[in-house]
């Protein structure tokens, strides 16, 4: 009867083990396919950071490169993420096509304008 005990608690234990794996599986399964949504729904989306029209003087120094402007760029507070605008300068290929100078860049510009803006290209008007 002993060995009957033991082995029905070895079974119970075993599967609440499997369980818990399982569930804690299935937690991050769920916040992995959350965090991938949310990153490339603000990537797609060409949303601005704020609805903002405050601008502020940002210099780029010649010869940085699109890491170091988004790193710039997110450090004063005029995008959200600097890997989201990483992404988005590499899929809209600015990032070999930047100009050094002085640009007035605002939170309430879109990804898509603020790189048209440092690299020297006007927006295509639509009537």
């Amino acid at each position: 009867m002993g060995k009957d005990n033991e082995s029905a608690y070895g079974v119970v234990m075993g599967i609440c083990v499997r369980t818990l794996i399982n569930a804690v599986f299935l937690l991050l399964l769920v916040e992995g396919f959350t965090y991938s949504y949310r990153f490339s729904y603000k990537l797609f989306a060409d949303l601005p950071k704020a609805a903002t029209s405050d601008a502020r003087e940002i210099t780029i120094e010649q010869g940085s490169t699109i890491k170091d402007v988004s790193v710039l760029l997110e450090a004063n507070e005029i995008i959200d993420n600097q890997y989201i605008f990483l992404a988005r300068a590499y899929l809209g290929k600015y990032n070999n096509k930047i100009i050094a100078g002085k640009y007035s860049l605002g939170a309430g510009m879109t990804p898509d304008e603020i790189c048209r803006t440092i690299c020297g290209m006007q927006r295509e008007e639509t009537s």
